[in-house]
């Protein structure tokens, strides 16, 4: 399949994601002066805005591009909880299953933006404990119920304790029993929970750390990694990105890797949420190829070139499909 043929497709797939579910609020302002109290900006607010984030943002975009989708997470019982629950509901995600949990606040990452582009201090609201055992043992239901008629089941993985290590390992033996691909984006302290699993995904940074490197590995030193990991930690597909300079995907038979397209970057806020989930359509689809990580580079550029966390536009994976058609 080219491009054009996967975007296609992807209308026809059904996803269940889960994970830690987060709000993302933006606080916007002018920068008037410095402070005469401390050597910090004093930013004039101006608006406030929120779009669902982590998680959420994963299912928002498995939406844009097209496949049905489902949600299940956990989020505190508060306003962040409720915002985010709304703005889920508009965006015809079903089901949406969210626990509220009492004890935790719903992760919240504030981001204070100064003269339109320039992000100035994130302040990050979260309680990142394992949720408890009662919730989490009604998480691995929920899923287990609404797994029926999906073709890929979506883990993603910020490590802030909605998906502990038993969630983990339950889904992925779940997904094996019934034939669905299990894939996630994971983080090195948790990337030993998910052997067995059909595609894990992993940034730069995330890859180094999870070999034990002070230093980010060099473009060069991708693939070598990521072949090392798949094999380490039983995982059928190893995906590491590598921002401007592209990604590259270890599988069973080989290692591929592909440049990325070349864009101005507003914000790489989310991209990976976008990676994640058009890497997981094509998985779903078969194999992945040299072509899926294409379209993944080029869906991932579609949304660094927009402020905040966003997702592909109508109008983005219409050029994508001309490109790659």
């Amino acid at each position: 399949m080219n491009g054009k043929d996967y975007l296609a497709e992807f209308h026809g797939l059904s996803v269940l994601v889960a994970g830690d579910l987060m709000l993302d609020e933006y606080v916007y302002g002018q920068a008037t002066r410095v402070s005469q109290e401390a050597p910090v900006l004093v930013v004039k607010q101006s608006k406030v805005s929120s779009v669902p984030g982590g998680a959420a943002n994963v299912a928002m975009n498995l939406m844009a591009l097209g496949a049905s989708t489902g949600i299940i997470g956990v989020a505190g019982q508060d306003k962040a909880g409720d915002d985010l629950e709304d703005s889920l509901k508009i965006s015809g995600i079903n089901p949406i299953l969210i626990q509220r949990d009492s004890t935790r606040p719903t992760t919240r990452k504030t981001r204070v933006v100064a003269n339109h582009s320039h992000q100035v201090l994130r302040i990050d609201h979260e309680d990142d404990r394992p949720i408890p055992e009662s919730i989490a043992e009604q998480l691995i239901a929920q899923v287990e119920a609404n797994s029926k008629g999906r073709q890929v089941i979506l883990l993603s993985d910020y490590q802030k304790g909605a998906i502990p290590q038993t969630v983990i390992e339950q889904i992925i033996a779940l997904g094996r029993r019934l034939g669905l691909p299990v894939v996630a984006n994971a983080k090195p302290g948790t990337l030993s929970y998910y052997s067995g699993a059909a595609m894990v995904s992993l940034n730069r940074f995330e890859a180094s750390a999870a070999v034990g490197s002070a230093k980010p590995i060099g473009d060069e030193q991708a693939g070598p990694v990521a072949k090392m990991l798949r094999q380490q930690y039983d995982i059928d597909n190893l995906v590491v990105t590598l921002g401007g300079s592209g990604m590259v995907v270890a599988t069973k038979d080989s290692v591929a890797q592909v440049p990325a397209v070349r864009v101005e970057v507003y914000d790489e806020a989310g991209a990976g949420d976008t990676v994640i989930a058009t890497l997981a359509l094509c998985a779903a689809l078969g194999p992945l190829t040299e072509t899926s990580l294409h379209l993944a580079t080029h869906t991932a550029a579609s949304v660094v070139r927009k402020p905040g966390v966003a997702v592909p536009s109508t109008d983005d994976l219409e050029q994508i499909g001309r490109i790659l058609g």
